[in-house]
C-alpha cells in the first residue's frame, strides 16, 4: 500500500500527487510542503488516500517520478509563504512596465514564486504567441532569479483568478473543479437545450463546465422513444409529449387528451438498465481522473508552456 496526497496548486489551482510516509494524515484544505518539479512548494491538501501497489500502477504512475511529501509547514515555512506573497504582489507592475516598455501584446495574469524562490514564473494571456525573450533577460537581470513565462488559455485565466458565473455563484473552476472536462454543443442538444453558444458560454468564453454535469445520464436516450413519435406500451397507445430524464418519466397523450407518465425503466431491459447505470457510476468516480492520459492531454490544449532562462 501507498500513502497518496492529492493536492492543488496554489498559483495554477491544477492537481498535483505526492507520495507520503505511512501514516501521514492532512485534512481538507491543510498546508503541506511537498517537492515538486519546480521546486519545495507549499500545497493545498484535497485528499489523502491509501492506494494499492496495483491501483497506483493502473493509472500510470511510477514511484520514482512522483512528487514527495516533505513535512506540514514550520512557522519558518509560513512566514516564508507571506513574504513571497508580498514579493509576487511587488513583482506584477515591474513586470508590466516591462512589458509596456517591449511593447508586447501580453496580459499579465499572476506571478508566483517557490517558496526557496528557485523560480519566479509569470502568467499571462495573449492572443497570439508572444516572442518574449528580450522580457525574460529584462526580468533576470532586475529580479536575479530563474524567470519562467507561461502563456495560458482563457479557461486557465478564469481558473487562477476567479469570477462569478451567471448563476450569481463563484465559477465552478476556481470553487471545486480540479480539472477542465471538454464540452461540446451536443452536451446541450442530448438535454434539450437550444445550441446557441451565446447563451451557453460562461465568462471565460467557452461553453460552460455544467453543461458536462447531467450529460452522462441523458445517455439513457438512445433506448426511449421520440418526442412527436405515437407508440404502444402497457396496452396504452399515444403520442410521446415529453422524456424527462432527471425524473426519468415519458410522457404520453392519449387520445382522449389525457396525459400520462410512464417511468423509462418500462423501455428498458433490465439488463441494459443495470449497464447503463453502472456506466454512469465510472463518470461518478473521478478521484484520480485528473491524472489520466486524456485529461493531461486536454490540459495541454489549454495551457501552451514556454520558459526562458
Amino acid at each position: 500500500m501507498k500513502t497518496v496526497l492529492k493536492f492543488k496548486y496554489l498559483d495554477t489551482e491544477k492537481i498535483g500527487l505526492a507520495l507520503a510516509t505511512d501514516g501521514f494524515n492532512a485534512n481538507y484544505n491543510e498546508k503541506v510542503v511537498v517537492e515538486t518539479d519546480r521546486g519545495v512548494e507549499i500545497v493545498k491538501v484535497l485528499g489523502v488516500y491509501e492506494v494499492s501497489d496495483e491501483t497506483f500502477e493502473s493509472f500510470g504512475f511510477k514511484e520514482e517520478s512522483t512528487f514527495k511529501v516533505l513535512r506540514k509547514p514550520t512557522e519558518e515555512d509560513l512566514k516564508k509563504f507571506r513574504e513571497n506573497e508580498q514579493f509576487c504582489t511587488e513583482a506584477i507592475p515591474v513586470c508590466k512596465e516591462k512589458i509596456k516598455k517591449h511593447e508586447l501584446p501580453m496580459k499579465l495574469v499572476k506571478a508566483y514564486t517557490t517558496l526557496n524562490r528557485e523560480r519566479l514564473v509569470f502568467y499571462f494571456t495573449s492572443e497570439t504567441r508572444v516572442d518574449f525573450r528580450q522580457l525574460v533577460r529584462d526580468l533576470a537581470s532586475h529580479f536575479r532569479l530563474r524567470i519562467e513565462l507561461r502563456q495560458i488559455g482563457v479557461r486557465d485565466e478564469v481558473k487562477m483568478i476567479g469570477s462569478m458565473g451567471m448563476c450569481g455563484k463563484e465559477c465552478c473552476c476556481k470553487e471545486y473543479l480540479e480539472c477542465f472536462d471538454s464540452i461540446s454543443l451536443s452536451m446541450a442538444r442530448i438535454q434539450g437545450l437550444p445550441p446557441n453558444p451565446a447563451k451557453l458560454s460562461g465568462v471565460c468564453g467557452r461553453l460552460m463546465c455544467c453543461l458536462k454535469y447531467e450529460e452522462p445520464i441523458y445517455r439513457i436516450r438512445e433506448y426511449l422513444p421520440q418526442i412527436g413519435e405515437t407508440i404502444t406500451i402497457n396496452g396504452v397507445t399515444g403520442r410521446v409529449v415529453d422524456v424527462n430524464i432527471p425524473t426519468e418519466t415519458v410522457t404520453l397523450e392519449i387520445d382522449s387528451g389525457v396525459k400520462r407518465q410512464i417511468d423509462i425503466k418500462t423501455f428498458i431491459p433490465e439488463d441494459e438498465w443495470e449497464r447503463y447505470t453502472e456506466e454512469v457510476k465510472k463518470f461518478i468516480d473521478d478521484t484520480f481522473k485528473c491524472f489520466t492520459k486524456a485529461s493531461a492531454d486536454h490540459e495541454a490544449e489549454e495551457e501552451i508552456p514556454e520558459q526562458v532562462e
